[in-house]
């Protein structure tokens, strides 16, 4: 195990009705004066906006709006967003609704303090040194933001996704009442099972040691999840899925899955340029065409893993490595493959002349390859697993 720091500071309000005791929370935070950010019009039309609204009223909170956050959030919103609250006063940020609004929260939250260019953080051109604090209200179980340190935006005029991680911006509190994912297309819930897969497997796949704990939470995790993720699917309305899926949502990226390891995300990095490229496709959409390519390529590479996942989570047992780690890929496309998930790039639009772009993207234009401890991604690879996917 590695030596590590482990911090996972937001305060977790779950259940029934939690949004009505916003207003509360705030003051217990000594929020004076809020910032609401919010995509574009689903808390509206839901009635929790209004919610909100009232709550903030009875705890004599004021507040501006922030709205029009889309999937694969820009840097647009985050420039309107300092503006708000330098013009006036605010101290305090909430998110209402999934990992883009609250990406986005954050992005304001570090700039606030930063006296470059809106993008300098998230290209690592300068490290955050504070943060207005946000809060969260979690309305979609997919991309773990409400509890991570990590925060993407998009940057339009490049077609790049960039990010960076820093303890900074993990969210003071989140709202988690499962009852508002209710109204969520089926599509979204598929991506956000997708999305937490992903977020536990990529640290799964980094390297262990023998008797890694971190590993045994990982497994539980992808288990549970395969689980309630398809019953949270064919079932969008009922709770006790619903609620099992948000929390896996909240610990599937606070580290917890990771902890004493050394990890990276090489199919992240591989579906970063595809959504940034391709702001039509979800994220999660993404990662469950690329996932079962990279596992294709990558293997043999770490052929004990993925028996070990494949007995461990879906009972594959033969004794042939090679043929348990094989059925243990095709149980992850089968599995996405019910939750009517196209499995080809060219299904989305994405063409062969598109492929030198991404590969670009991913390597800098080949000035740097993506870790992984088996086998770093450079442009061969890259290039070899994004044609596999077409």
């Amino acid at each position: 195990m590695k030596n590590f720091e482990f911090v996972s500071p937001t305060k977790i309000y779950f259940g029934s009705g939690k949004e009505n005791d916003v207003g509360s929370i705030l003051k217990e935070f000594g929020a004076s004066r809020v910032l609401i950010v919010i995509g574009k019009n689903s808390v509206i039309k839901s009635g929790l906006l209004e919610r909100v609204v009232v709550s903030l009223g009875k705890a004599s909170i004021p507040f501006e709006l922030l709205r029009g956050v889309r999937a694969n959030p820009t840097f647009d919103l985050v420039e309107e967003g300092l503006s708000i609250i330098r013009t006036h006063k605010i101290d305090f940020i909430l998110a209402i609704g999934g990992g883009s609004v609250i990406d986005t929260a954050k992005c304001i939250a570090v700039n606030f303090y930063h006296n470059g260019g809106v993008k300098d953080i998230n290209l690592h051109k300068a490290i955050p040194t504070k943060a207005l604090p946000v809060g969260v209200i979690l309305t979609i179980s997919a991309a773990g933001s409400e509890l991570s340190n990590s925060c993407v935006i998009q940057d339009d005029a490049t077609g790049i996704k960039v990010g960076f991680n820093s303890d900074l911006v993990r969210p003071v509190f989140a709202i988690e009442n499962p009852e508002l994912t209710y109204s969520l297309p089926k599509e979204q819930i598929a991506y956000g099972v997708v999305d937490i897969l992903m977020h536990t497997l990529e640290r799964y796949f980094s390297e262990s040691d023998k008797y890694e704990l971190a590993d045994e939470f990982a497994l539980g995790l992808i288990k549970n999840v395969l689980e309630v993720g398809l019953l949270a699917y064919q079932n969008p309305t009922n709770y006790e899925y619903q609620s099992a899926l948000m929390l896996a949502s909240s610990l599937s990226h606070n580290g917890l899955t990771s902890i004493g390891k050394k990890y990276n995300m090489p199919v992240h990095q591989l579906e970063h340029p595809l959504s940034g490229s391709f702001p039509h496709i979800a994220h999660g959409l993404g990662l469950a065409i690329l996932f079962p390519a990279w596992c294709k390529y990558y293997y043999k590479y770490d052929i004990d893993k993925f028996t070990t996942l494949g007995e461990r989570v879906f009972d594959i047992y033969s004794g042939d490595k090679e043929q348990d780690a094989l059925a243990t890929i095709s149980a992850f496309e089968e599995y996405f493959s019910r939750m009517d998930l196209p499995n080809k790039l060219s299904d989305l639009g994405v063409k062969k002349e598109d492929i030198e772009s991404l590969v670009n993207k991913v390597t800098n234009n080949n000035t740097r390859t993506v870790y992984h401890h088996t086998k770093p991604i450079n442009d061969e690879v890259a290039r070899k697993i994004y044609y596999s996917c077409l």
